[in-house]
């Protein structure tokens, strides 16, 4: 009886060691989910990068700069500001959604002109822009990788002149559209509020008018052409 007694209490022992050196179980962690409407806030840095071309009269002759080249090519980066909602649907790790922006830019520019009838001037200004996109991203642990392509909408203001005995002055205000195409890393930060820092390219075309009225013959042309280059951050609010 005693060896048995011993015996077990023995096995019993080991087994309560055992059980003492074995780490707690793995705790489960629930997925993050990416899915549902969002709306918030960004902020950052546009390069609004302007082509100023002399197209000159086809039926006349070239009074300024050299024919088709751009004589002024500035890329200014002014701050910009604004808001953006969306809806994001998530299958697995991959998630895909819709996204609409508008921010305020500020980006104007500004320069002298040497010209072969004297000195003139030149500003662009790039006011506003919005997108509309589709973004595609992996979901891994608390964060998002994603690309973004779609719709981009900009105002640009452009003007030039040169003095001379027949003034030569192209006003043009307009309100673009264009594609754009980007990526971004977005954080979860808690289950309802995420942070998100992203870059975008957006191309605005080119387009051609004539000298303003009464400054020379109406067939004299010029052509502005426009690309914004963003990079910003942004707060959202997930429901």
């Amino acid at each position: 009886m005693l060896v048995t007694v011993s015996s077990v209490a023995l096995t019993a022992g080991a087994s309560a060691a055992d059980m003492r050196m074995k780490a707690p179980p793995a705790r489960v962690v629930a997925a993050t989910s990416w899915a549902g409407a969002y709306i918030g806030v960004n902020g950052g840095v546009a390069w609004n990068r302007a082509k100023f071309s002399d197209l000159g009269d086809p039926t006349c002759c070239q009074w300024l700069f050299a024919a088709g080249a751009p004589f002024w090519s500035p890329n200014k980066a002014g701050f910009t500001f604004g808001g953006q909602f969306g809806y994001n649907w998530q299958s697995g790790n991959i998630v895909y959604g819709l996204e609409a922006d508008l921010n305020w830019v500020d980006g104007k520019a500004g320069a002298t002109l040497p010209g072969l009838f004297g000195t003139g001037a030149a500003t662009t200004e790039l006011n506003w822009s919005a997108t509309v996109r589709g973004r595609i991203g992996v979901a891994t642990a608390s964060s998002l990788f994603y690309v973004t392509g779609g719709l981009a909408v900009g105002h640009f203001r452009n003007s030039w002149d040169v003095a001379a005995a027949v003034p030569r002055r192209f006003n043009s205000s307009e309100t673009r559209t264009g594609w754009t195409v980007g990526g971004g890393i977005e954080h979860m930060l808690t289950r309802n509020w995420t942070a998100k820092i992203e870059g975008l390219y957006a191309d605005f075309g080119d387009w051609t008018i004539n000298g303003a009225p009464g400054t020379f013959a109406s067939t004299y042309r010029s052509r502005f052409a426009h690309t914004v280059t963003t990079v910003r951050g942004g707060l959202n609010w997930k429901w």
